[in-house]
């Protein structure tokens, strides 16, 4: 079946959806004729374009309808023809997408950027720092040869250096499927205004600070295709759920699917998404009802909640909105309204989550949230009887970093260590700036062997990353220590036995891991 409903079944879907509603509503035979007729039509309709599902669904909905005028319904009989409607209008408003199995493929991330910056002196360093977190850069000194690369590959991003001096921009043509970002001397708003409008998801000053242009990387939709936008699915009818993720996913969304709502609080928990898409009416228990229960939680309570419904009536959608849910989605929804609604509201979500949970300068999560994350973890560890390893890293000798090479030059070391440890442990580890050069490091499911391994591997790879500030290049090492959670009873223990090997590997000479064991910790 194709990606797109052909116009016919979603105008009859409508049709249908309304009529039917009516009819939920009040009995009447003339009304029940008429919707008889439409799924019929619809049957018909769904042979001609092949949709299998959508005959079987709708020959159910027929079935149940035969002999409903001649006796009384039952509130449980309502509700299956309530679903079965649902499922019907919404598989003929939002077909599944063909290439889609429920199964999101993990795409890789683009670091190759393209700047266009001509006759303009680039700032010293700027690619030597740039390939230190993993991007490759590209100047071009002219349009010309910018559109010819882009015909070619398509970068992560292109970034345009333009002072804005009057007049249309000479870039109409340049539209390219990745971000576009600005780079100028001028910081006013006549400059933004024009970049905007150009296509701008980006403003930066000139010349290029790295830490800006990373920060500004970070924030652009396709920043990490590794990392993408997680929704839980509450349906219960495991037939919508799953067209709905098959969509999702297509656009890049991951999906997990919950069919009861008794489970929707583990499935928060283990899946941590940046929405939950929830059915505002299910057998187990309401959906105002399961939104009231995540609301009481602590950690869950900002997570946006759209309901799907089939509910038009406007009283009823703001009781709703007064429990602190975000939004609805009416059935049937189509598949542009769907990503378009979902993407938006996750992608704000997980933004202003990140302003407040991480580190201004390095973008890891901040002590606070750190420590708050690492409650969950070791509470979940202990559960589970699973390991959980922690590390306490320091930069070594960082004062004097900054007292040869300068304050920016620090900094840019902080970015490249958080850069660094970013890209080389797995999204599930906790990495957070603990206090000024000091960073701390949660690995669950991974004991102090494994960990100590990992954590050698990386130390010897960054010692080898050269750094480049005005005043000369120089290299960084760190140290560490680390523990898992055997013979651990709180998460105050664990983060002070890690910090005590920490200790004992700086006091050993720095550049080196140390983790707990029983016989350090007999030693003073």
């Amino acid at each position: 079946m194709s990606t797109t409903a052909p116009q016919s079944l979603v105008s009859l879907a409508q049709e249908m959806d309304h009529t039917g509603q009516l009819l939920l509503q009040r009995w009447e035979p003339e009304q029940a004729r008429r919707f008889g007729a439409l799924v019929q039509c619809l049957q018909g309709l769904a042979e001609q374009s092949g949709a299998e599902p959508l005959q079987r669904a709708n020959a159910e909905l027929a079935a149940q309808l035969r002999g409903w005028g001649k006796r009384r319904r039952s509130p449980g009989e309502v509700m299956q023809l309530r679903q079965q409607l649902s499922l019907v209008t919404q598989l003929a408003s939002l077909p599944r997408p063909a290439q889609a199995n429920g199964c999101l493929q993990p795409a890789r991330q683009n670091q190759q950027l393209f700047l266009l910056a001509a006759d303009q002196p680039l700032p010293a360093g700027l690619e030597e720092q740039l390939a230190c977190f993993g991007y490759a850069l590209e100047v071009f000194d002219s349009l010309s040869t910018l559109q010819q690369a882009l015909r070619q590959h398509v970068p992560g991003a292109l970034i345009i250096h333009h002072d804005f001096a009057g007049g249309e921009l000479p870039l109409p043509q340049l539209r390219p499927p990745c971000p576009l970002l600005f780079t100028s001397p001028r910081r006013d708003f006549a400059a933004r205004l024009q970049a905007v409008r150009a296509g701008g998801q980006g403003f930066l000053g000139w010349p290029l600070s790295v830490r800006e242009l990373l920060e500004t990387l970070g924030r652009t939709p396709s920043a990490d295709p590794r990392n993408p936008l997680r929704v839980l699915l509450v349906e219960d009818m495991s037939s919508l759920s799953g067209l709905y993720a098959a969509v999702l996913n297509q656009h890049g969304i991951h999906t997990e699917e919950v069919h009861r709502p008794s489970e929707a609080l583990a499935a928060i928990e283990r899946f941590r998404p940046d929405l939950i898409l929830m059915d505002m009416h299910m057998p187990e228990c309401s959906g105002q009802e399961l939104a009231r229960i995540i609301r009481q939680q602590q950690l869950m309570d900002g997570i946006p909640i759209l309901f799907l419904t089939m509910e038009k009536a406007q009283g009823v959608q703001l009781d709703a909105l007064s429990l602190g849910v975000d939004g609805y989605l009416t059935k049937p929804v189509s598949s542009e309204e769907l990503v378009v609604t979902v993407s938006t509201r996750a992608s704000r979500y997980r933004k202003l989550r990140s302003y407040i949970a991480t580190d201004s300068l390095t973008g890891l999560l901040n002590h606070s949230h750190l420590f708050a994350q690492l409650e969950y973890e070791f509470a979940r560890a202990q559960r589970e009887r699973k390991p959980l390893s922690m590390v306490m890293l320091d930069l070594d000798h960082f004062k004097q970093v900054n007292d040869s090479y300068g304050h920016q030059a620090g900094d840019e070391v902080l970015l490249s260590l958080s850069r660094f440890l970013r890209e080389r442990l797995r999204r599930s580890d906790l990495i957070g700036r603990y206090g000024g050069e000091e960073f701390a490091i949660a690995m669950p499911g991974v004991g102090s062997e494994q960990a100590l391994r990992l954590m050698n591997e990386l130390r010897e790879s960054f010692a080898r990353l050269e750094h480049v500030s005005p005043r000369g290049r120089f290299l960084q090492t760190f140290s560490a220590g680390l523990c898992d959670t055997q013979g651990v009873w709180d998460v105050v223990a664990l983060v002070q036995r890690a910090d005590s090997m920490l200790y004992r590997a700086k006091a050993a000479g720095r550049n080196q891991v140390v983790a707990w064991s029983v016989a350090l910790d007999g030693e003073p």
